[in-house]
């Protein structure tokens, strides 16, 4: 809750709102909706498969941007 919203901040004030950004770790399941609200595209948490994150990255990088 602190650092992945100052980096979207910094984005988005440096002109590069649109850079994906996406994330994972140890995350509280309950500060995920409040992370997505503040730009984080996707967070994955431990125990996600790699192949899973891969196509996720795949499908979002080929869809159109929101």
């Amino acid at each position: 809750m602190t650092l992945f919203p100052k980096i979207v901040k910094e984005l988005r004030d440096r002109g590069a709102g649109d850079v994906l950004v996406f994330g994972g770790g140890v995350i509280p399941s309950g500060d995920i909706p409040a992370l997505e609200a503040e730009g984080i595209e996707k967070i994955f948490t431990p125990g996600a498969n790699t192949r899973d994150i891969a196509a996720w990255l795949r499908e979002r990088l080929a869809a159109p941007a929101s």
